[in-house]
């Protein structure tokens, strides 16, 4: 499942939001009253950038106001500073015309003071206003502007560099140059690494993720999301959190594993922006939000998320417009109303790239033409074919009576043909009717087997996909990136991969042994076997297994219980009932197996202290559909492939197997084997 959502990117600009930065601003705005001349004009100065987040009318008044003060004292300094921070104000409420004007005047002021600390700060604000109007090209020719400060070789402890190469990895990458995108957020981490700004290397590796899952590695995109996610809440940053999860959140949503995962990821995000009163965020939030109920086939929350998300944005924000007027024209779609899908997906088109609306225009006005001249010429043919039908009706009532003479010998003709053509038809229905019953059998039986087949495979798809994330994500990671991570970082991914393997090899074990089964391969040698000497060989494999969870393993075995069965298929019973008592026992719990004899038959009773099962839980098992799906007590995967063993290979070896459990009082699994070759099941 693919959906268009939006992993919401970060930018480097920074706003004081510390009770410690407040009550500065506090103290300063108390003092201005008593200021003058320089000082007042650098309290107001400082006073309009601290307020240019929260206060758009303080933050503009204050600027004003030090414009005015800077000029008449001569100080360019601070007069280029009062312009660089009410551009600032109008870029936070997103009027991108009046911040760019205002950056374009701070700049020529720092190109006459030669002032390149500045000037790297203002082409960074300018590249960004540029990001977001959707002049891509622009955007990165400013910040390779601001690069043109900085030597080759100069030490990459410079908080400002490592804000210009994150910026061009946020470009790059909404452009779709990934590669050139992790090359630059890479730069940007080893300086903030360097510098020990984890606010900064969260971003820089949430970054590097969203190339990554634009590239469709989400394997790598969880990983560095997911690093991301941690450096946030280290530093109790709520609103960084929330970002994360939304990207975590569109991986579930693009990869299928989890829609109520990725729903809760979405609802959380939204709740946070929605207290932090972030607009931008939440609207891209809302987008992705809105896909995932479209998916669950809610479709009115859907288009009510769809819709909140366009009005919390301006028109200029041209690509996510798109992907909501997308998503509305596919969930209408889906819902069968084709006017609203059309009118969504004009929407759609209009916002799909300005540069081309004069041309689209051009297209239009180019196609009601050419309908135009069809209708003109339509008509033309219409009065054209009138005074033909008139001539043809004169033509026509002279030939009428050949056709009469033809018609009747046609006729005859035809009825010869149809009797000869019936007869040979009920010949063949009768043969077409006996292979279509055999058919038909076939039919039924394959559907049968094929609808096993696929929710089979669905299961072991599923359950193999997880391990086999971690393996690549890991190993793909080390490959490309093995100098980077520490040694105990090395010895945990190396320690990750082997548990998936091992997993892995698990189920491909059962998978083998079940599809060897159901294709006749696996041959039944049924043999006497002693049914303790078998469990005391098994014990001492799963024995470590055991000892992990401090379990205690007990044998009530008769001495010489004789039985008859299949040794190999005998050994992977016992090995999947054990494995899975194991699994779900509780810490310091046991697992016990006894035997009793009957008549004919040995029952084997493989027992737990763990978790037990309800009714329902027991009436799914040992079925091929089984919706039922735990996870052990130390969250232990499962594919229920096991049990289906287990219930195959009992029924080849003339037995019977069933389960009796309560939820909370562990559960007992029975198994009946033959005493002998000529005992009954």
């Amino acid at each position: 499942m693919k959906t268009f959502t939006l992993n919401i990117l970060f930018v480097l600009v920074w706003i004081s939001a510390s009770a410690t930065g407040q009550n500065m601003t506090d103290s300063l705005l108390m003092k201005l009253p008593q200021l003058t001349g320089v000082e007042r004009a650098e309290a107001l100065v400082e006073l309009a950038y601290e307020y240019s987040a929260t206060d758009s009318v303080r933050s503009i008044t204050m600027a004003d106001e030090a414009i005015g003060l800077a000029g008449i004292l001569n100080d360019s300094l601070l007069l280029g500073l009062a312009f660089f921070n009410k551009a600032e104000c109008y870029y936070y409420f997103d009027n991108y015309k009046a911040a760019l004007n205002n950056y374009k005047v701070a700049e020529n002021i720092f190109k006459q003071r030669a002032d390149s600390v500045n000037l790297v700060e203002t082409y960074n604000a300018i590249g960004l206003v540029f990001y977001f109007t959707g002049e891509y090209n622009l955007s990165v020719a400013q910040f390779y502007k601001a690069l043109s400060f900085f030597r080759y070789g100069e030490p990459v402890e410079n908080e400002a560099l490592a804000h210009v190469y994150s910026n061009l990895g946020m470009v790059f990458s909404r452009i779709g140059e990934y590669d050139k995108a992790i090359q630059n957020y890479r730069y940007a981490a080893k300086v903030n690494t360097t510098i020990a700004d984890l606010y900064s290397l969260g971003v820089n590796y949430n970054g590097i993720g969203v190339a990554f899952y634009n590239k469709e590695q989400y394997d790598s995109a969880k990983i560095y999301y997911t690093q991301a996610l941690k450096l946030f809440q280290q530093q109790g940053n709520q609103q960084r959190e929330a970002i994360a999860l939304n990207n975590i959140a569109n991986i579930y949503v693009n990869t299928g594993d989890s829609l109520q995962k990725a729903l809760e990821y979405y609802e959380q995000a939204v709740v946070v922006f929605d207290e932090l009163g972030d607009l931008r965020n939440k609207a891209f939030t809302l987008e992705g939000l809105g896909s995932v109920y479209r998916e669950l086939k809610n479709y009115d929350k859907a288009i009510q998320a769809f819709h909140e998300s366009l009005n919390l944005i301006d028109s200029h924000v041209y690509y996510l417009r798109q992907l909501n007027y997308y998503d509305l024209a596919l969930t209408y779609e889906r819902m069968g109303r084709t006017g609203d899908a059309l009118s969504a997906f004009k929407l759609y088109s209009e916002y799909k790239d300005s540069l081309l609306q004069e041309e689209r225009m051009n297209q239009v006005s180019e196609l009601e033409q050419k309908y135009q001249s069809q209708q003109n010429m339509a008509e033309i043919e219409r009065l054209s074919v009138s005074r033909q039908i008139d001539q043809l009706q004169i033509r026509r009532d002279k030939e009428l009576r050949a056709i009469g003479i033809v018609a009747i010998l046609a006729l005859v003709a035809v009825v010869f043909l149809l009797s000869v053509a019936y007869l040979n038809k009920r010949r063949l229905n009768e043969l077409l009717h006996r292979k279509n019953e055999r058919i038909e059998e076939q039919r039924t039986e394959l559907e049968r087997l094929n609808a096993s087949k696929n929710k089979f495979f669905s299961i072991i798809a599923h359950d193999l996909k997880n391990p086999f994330h971690t393996v690549m994500g890991y190993s793909s990671l080390m490959h490309r990136e093995y100098s980077q991570f520490t040694e105990e970082e090395r010895k945990k991914y190396a320690g990750d991969i082997y548990k998936s393997a091992n997993s892995i090899f698990r189920l491909l074990h059962n998978l083998l042994n079940w599809s060897r089964s159901q294709t006749g391969v696996l041959e039944y040698a049924p043999q006497r076997l002693n049914l303790r000497d078998i469990y005391m060989d098994l014990e001492n494999l799963l024995k470590p297994y055991a000892e992990q969870k401090n379990i205690r393993l007990l044998n009530d075995i008769p001495e010489g219980t004789s039985i008859f069965a299949d040794p190999m298929m005998l050994e992977a019973i016992l090995r999947n009932l054990l494995n899975n008592a194991i699994k779900f026992t509780h810490e310091d719990g046991w697992v016990k197996i006894n035997a009793q004899n009957d008549e004919h038959r040995v029952i084997v009773c493989v027992e737990d202290t763990g978790l037990g099962m309800s009714g329902d839980e027991m009436d799914c098992l040992f079925q091929i559909d089984s919706k039922v799906k735990r996870k052990g007590t130390n969250k232990e995967d499962g594919s229920g492939l096991g049990l289906l063993v287990c219930s195959e290979f009992v029924q080849k070896n003339r037995g019977h197997i069933w389960v009796d459990s309560q939820p909370g009082e562990g559960s007992r699994f029975y198994f009946s084997i033959p005493k002998g070759a000529g005992s009954l099941n």
